[in-house]
């Protein structure tokens, strides 16, 4: 069902993709290729690793499916990035209802009782691949919130000059790290930092400060997709069609944008001091049983 899902999803995908190739978008387009090229791997590899009663398989390819169903919703709702045509949105209901099945039947009593015989054996990564993605995870952490700080100081540039070309120029660059950049960064830093917490002792229940940066991490993701994208959308929507730089629609845009940003920036922040003082205890399913503890 979930592999079903994510057929249906690839499908829906490349609808849009060949609409911003006909308005000429190609950076665009690009960027959506590589995310669906992406999402066809990380699915296919989370699939088998739970067919092969990995733990964290299972937890990644329920969080991923979560989050599918969360950005199919939103275009059903035409928040984000609307379907284009009515076979699109077909495409997305079918990839909403069967995630939906794939997910309840991730955690039906056989597929428990299969995990639970082979997890103990297959919970941890070694050490060197431990590393090895560690190293990735803040690579690709610096570099969003190296993106989304130069992208704050752009929409600030903008939104308080008065010359027209600055201000086109700023939306359209901001246009071309949304596309290849923003989507990247962010999805890639949530997908190593899972394999990360899911691979060794830290787990990504058993520690406060790790759900906590695990939630947000998503809640921004949600954010930057269904209110940033919009308006960096907006903007150059209106700079196109010659809207004036001050006290109309495009100055209202651009201090949405701008406010949104340091929202986005300030959390980045708060996201790099919890990985950094690792505060607060274990939760409940991080405390040690009483047998152990004897």
């Amino acid at each position: 069902m979930v592999i079903i899902a994510t057929l249906a999803a690839i499908a829906s995908n490349f609808f849009e993709i060949g609409d911003q190739l006909n308005r000429g978008e190609g950076t665009a387009a690009i960027g959506d290729l590589i995310l669906t090229s992406a999402f066809c791997a990380l699915f296919g590899l989370f699939a088998e690793m739970v067919r092969a009663g990995r733990q964290w398989g299972r937890v990644l390819l329920t969080i991923f499916t979560v989050l599918g169903l969360l950005f199919t919703g939103l275009g059903l709702l035409g928040i984000g990035r609307p379907f284009v045509g009515p076979l699109q949105g077909a495409l997305a209901a079918l990839s909403f209802i069967t995630s939906v099945v794939g997910l309840v039947l991730l955690y039906a009593p056989s597929a428990n009782r299969w995990l639970s015989r082979v997890r103990d054996g297959n919970r941890m990564i070694s050490p060197r691949l431990r590393k090895v993605i560690l190293t990735i995870h803040v690579m690709v952490g610096v570099g969003w919130l190296g993106l989304v700080t130069g992208m704050s100081a752009m929409m600030a540039s903008a939104v308080l000059t008065g010359s027209a070309e600055h201000q086109a120029a700023m939306y359209r660059t901001l246009g071309l790290l949304d596309d290849l950049f923003l989507g990247m960064t962010s999805m890639f830093t949530l997908i190593s930092g899972i394999l990360v917490s899911t691979g060794t002792k830290w787990g990504l229940m058993r520690r406060r400060w790790v759900v906590t940066k695990f939630f947000t991490t998503m809640g921004l993701m949600l954010f930057g997709f269904s209110v940033i994208h919009p308006l960096i959308i907006r903007a150059n929507e209106l700079v196109e069609s010659g809207a004036p730089v001050r006290g109309g629609e495009l100055d209202t845009v651009g201090w949405a944008m701008t406010a949104s940003s340091v929202l986005a920036l300030l959390t980045l922040v708060f996201m790099t001091t919890l990985s950094t003082y690792k505060p607060w205890g274990p939760t409940r399913w991080g405390r040690p049983s009483r047998t152990a503890v004897r």
